[in-house]
């Protein structure tokens, strides 16, 4: 009986430990090429509304005043994201603040965007990239698009 407890413990205490590999985990040292090349949209916007979606997740409507990619300024868009805590990549955005990030569309969210943590923080001032990747990528937007030679 003794060793069954022990067993059931010693399980407890390993699934314990091994949460943390469950975190959230982003990228390191993010460019502006490499953002623009693997998200659906990339957007300075302010936020219109946040709606809950179900447990731990939200829809939030951003007013777009930035476009680098994808949905043009003065868009309105729909970012499905978790808001739960950043340890599991929730996100939260504020009625009113203005966020850059890189959305994504998978395909079973539909024509929907989404978002997450990974998709925002190298954006967030505290950071210190914000500044740098967004001129860059406005530079990658000014440049006419390189078209093979015939």
């Amino acid at each position: 009986m003794w060793r069954v407890i022990l067993a059931g413990v010693t399980c407890a205490a390993w699934l314990a430990a091994a949460s943390p590999a469950t975190a959230c985990s982003c990228a390191r040292n993010p460019t502006a090429a490499g953002i623009l090349s693997s998200a659906t949209a990339v957007f300075t916007a302010t936020v219109a509304d946040t709606e809950t979606a179900g447990k731990n997740v939200s829809i939030t409507t951003f007013r777009i005043t930035e476009a680098f990619k994808g949905p043009a300024a003065g868009s309105t868009v729909k970012v499905r994201h978790r808001s739960d805590s950043s340890a599991s990549c929730g996100v939260k955005f504020m009625p009113g603040e203005s966020y850059t990030l890189a959305a994504y569309r998978s395909e079973n969210e539909g024509a929907m965007l989404s978002a997450n943590l990974c998709s925002t923080w190298m954006f967030m001032p505290q950071v210190g990239l914000s500044k740098g990747l967004i001129e860059s990528m406005r530079k990658f937007r000014k440049q006419p698009e390189q078209r093979p030679q015939q």
